[in-house]
């Protein structure tokens, strides 16, 4: 008979500790992650020793409640979550072994502050690093909702632009600020004459696990080259670059002297690659030197 009892009076407590939950702002605390409210209405009777429906019961179940409000924005590392458990049950136990020996308010104001003592010696999680990527390293457990919590950025990063000459090479980086697994699979991707992020317009180029993360691209075209990060069929990350190729500088060079040729009226193909400064130097003094001699003539043809 006095199971049945307990079993009653704890099936009404539930619904009392829930309607709780719902007046108090931000009562979702880790208390309630990691105890069930059945054994709240257990830990109130023993304390109280009377039935749901004595004062001492609901104010057991109240203070509770309220003691742990301030535990609700609390966030830990996904690796802290079984730590954090640890930590909330024994505080639990701690408060059923008081129950006889100090007043129930003393006992829940001290086992608050084994609580903040305990989480201050927890490692934090690393903090999410703009502006894209899947970040497990900083994936955190959240009180406020008893969920595991990844970083809110889309996996694929925004478009860089990377100008290059066209008779030159180019080495693409694919790595990313936050921390990887050592076994990475790295695909990249490329999509001729288009800035774009549609995975539908690439083609592949080629494929590798670990090290590098890096691409060289000779030659280069016009288009969007893309890398992806994944790990255990998981995508971290997909960054994108689009190359700007402007003519090399050979075929700018030769142009510029085939407008330099006309300009002067030489043959085409025989206009001086270069004029260097010991050539105009010579011509200069060329100059003089002719135009003393016309002097010199102009003066004896005056005197005689």
């Amino acid at each position: 008979m006095p199971v049945l009892w307990s079993e009653t009076m704890e099936q009404r407590c539930v619904p009392l500790l829930l309607l709780l939950v719902s007046w108090l702002p931000g009562l979702h605390s880790c208390l309630l992650c990691f105890a069930p409210p059945i054994q709240w209405a257990r830990l109130c009777r023993e304390i109280a020793r009377s039935s749901q429906k004595d004062s001492q019961h609901q104010h057991c179940l109240e203070a509770l409640a309220e003691a742990t409000v301030p535990l609700a924005p609390i966030t830990v590392g996904s690796g802290q979550s079984e730590a954090l458990r640890k930590i909330v049950m024994d505080a639990l136990h701690f408060l059923e072994k008081q129950k006889d020996k100090k007043p129930f308010e003393e006992s829940l104001r001290e086992v608050i502050q084994i609580i903040w003592v305990k989480l201050s010696q927890l490692e934090e999680a690393p903090a999410c690093i703009p502006p894209c990527g899947h970040q497990p390293a900083a994936r955190v457990f959240q009180c406020a909702t008893c969920r595991l919590v990844d970083c809110q950025f889309p996996v694929d990063c925004p478009v860089q632009d990377v100008w290059v000459q066209e008779d030159e090479a180019i080495t693409l980086h694919c790595d990313v600020p936050f921390a990887v697994p050592p076994e990475l699979q790295v695909t990249w991707m490329f999509a001729k004459d288009i800035r774009t992020q549609d995975l539908a317009l690439f083609e592949e180029l080629q494929r590798s696990t670990g090290e590098p993360q890096r691409l060289t691209v000779h030659d280069p075209t016009l288009g969007t080259v893309a890398c992806c990060l994944a790990a255990a069929s998981e995508i971290l990350a997909r960054k994108y670059f689009y190359l700007n190729v402007s003519v090399g500088s050979v075929e700018a060079e030769q142009g510029l002297q085939a407008r330099f040729a006309a300009v002067l009226g030489w043959p085409q193909g025989r206009a001086p690659l270069h004029l260097t400064g010991s050539r105009l130097l010579v011509l200069a003094l060329g100059f003089v030197g002719l135009m003393l001699l016309l002097l010199l003539l102009l003066v004896f043809w005056r005197c005689c």
